[in-house]
């Protein structure tokens, strides 16, 4: 008799950790957190929790699939806290954090920040019909009014948030009723800093030193340096400078441009990066002795739409290469680029005087890993080990 109830005991003991286990309900991406919810923070209602601009879209589900076997509860936990030292907030402060009750789950169920405050009171599921599921929030904790107050003062004025990390996060427990545990968490952090530093670093300076800013090669790579932000992207533009047509270089930027050459685009998209080679196709080539001028446009998404601020103009001039000694003949693009990833020293070790590669040309058929590809894939690989976004190993010559 004994026995037979330690085995009892045993069976029965297994099959709840069985029925546990299968309980686990995941947050699936609909599409998660969304890009700019960061700006409109002020849209938030302290005293409900209610927002009308969506924050995030997950769906609830359940990894097995299965809600007949056993009964499946959950509760949803949202939270938006921040640490902005300009605001005099150097610890991370809770915004907001929302707790819901426990609800029994038949299906799927789709949740987003526009559905929960503490005015609702039940989510329908995804099942066919939809079923209506009774729900209720809470607010857990809410930063300082007063401190809220300067947060949206920091937004009518400048149309951004003020400077700090804004971390959003959404955690879901499920489990048997009244015995939940954490099964899924995501967070995401965004970072806003004040995006108007735009500087050009090279080529070039003012007109006046276009003298010794004196460039050899024709497809230069400009560099800029720019604070980084969440949804901020670059763009360009080159002109050449005449100074029997213009009387300054702001008139020259404004005239037409040889990057880019289609007139109605204005700028060149230079994406998020912070350097941009002069391109070998669809751009006009850059004539040897003449003086161009080079601008950056930077643009940020905020509160009252897309802010575009620009960069000061630089002027380089291309060397005139029929009047340039031959130690300054201008190296093949790709050469050039090579030349730029090892240095000057490495380099000549390589291709200069007395070396194994002397005068040699590249003849335009290019293989990466065995598989043929242009020219344009071999300068996009010698930018990325150019800004160390890949890492230059070892070097054999064949």
């Amino acid at each position: 008799m004994i026995l037979f109830r330690k085995i009892l005991i045993f069976l029965t003991f297994c099959l709840i950790n069985s029925n546990l286990s299968a309980q686990n309900v995941k947050l699936i991406p609909e599409p998660g957190f969304v890009p700019y919810s960061t700006y409109y923070l002020s849209s938030i209602d302290l005293s409900t929790g209610s927002s009308d601009v969506e924050f995030f879209n997950f769906r609830l589900s359940e990894e097995s699939g299965d809600y007949l076997s056993e009964e499946i509860w959950a509760s949803i936990q949202f939270e938006v806290s921040m640490i902005s030292p300009a605001l005099g907030i150097s610890n991370p402060t809770t915004i907001i954090s929302m707790e819901s009750d426990e609800f029994q789950m038949f299906a799927d169920i789709r949740i987003s920040n526009t559905y929960l405050s503490t005015q609702t009171s039940s989510l329908f599921d995804m099942s066919v019909p939809p079923k209506q599921i009774p729900l209720s929030m809470k607010i857990n904790k809410m930063i300082d009014f007063g401190k809220f107050q300067e947060l949206l003062s920091a937004v009518i004025t400048t149309g951004k948030l003020a400077d700090g990390n804004y971390t959003f996060r959404v955690t879901i427990k499920s489990g048997l009723k009244g015995n939940l545990s954490i099964t899924d968490d995501i967070m995401e952090t965004v970072q806003v800093t004040s995006s108007t530093s735009l500087n050009l670093i090279s080529p070039g300076g003012e007109l006046a030193d276009s003298l010794q800013n004196i460039i050899f090669s024709p497809y230069p790579i400009f560099q800029w340096d720019t604070n980084p932000c969440q949804g901020c992207e670059s763009f360009i533009r080159v002109a050449k400078f005449d100074p029997n047509l213009h009387s300054s270089i702001n008139e020259a930027i404004n005239d037409i441009t040889v990057l880019p050459v289609n007139q109605s685009e204005n700028w060149k998209s230079a994406g998020f990066a912070t350097n941009y080679q002069y391109p070998f196709t669809d751009a006009i080539d850059l004539e040897p002795g003449s003086i161009y001028v080079w601008q950056v446009q930077k643009k940020l998404p905020t509160t009252e739409g897309v802010e575009a601020f620009t960069s000061p103009i630089f002027a380089f001039k291309l060397v005139n290469f029929e009047n340039t000694s031959s130690q300054f003949q201008p190296l093949h693009p790709v050469l050039q680029q090579l030349k730029d990833v090892l240095g000057e020293q490495q380099f000549q070790s390589y291709f200069g005087p007395d070396s194994e590669l002397i005068e040699f040309e590249p003849n335009g058929t290019y293989q990466i890993d065995g598989i043929e590809v242009s020219v344009d894939e071999i300068i996009k690989l010698m930018n990325e080990f150019y800004d160390g976004s890949k890492d230059l190993i070892n070097i054999t010559v064949e």
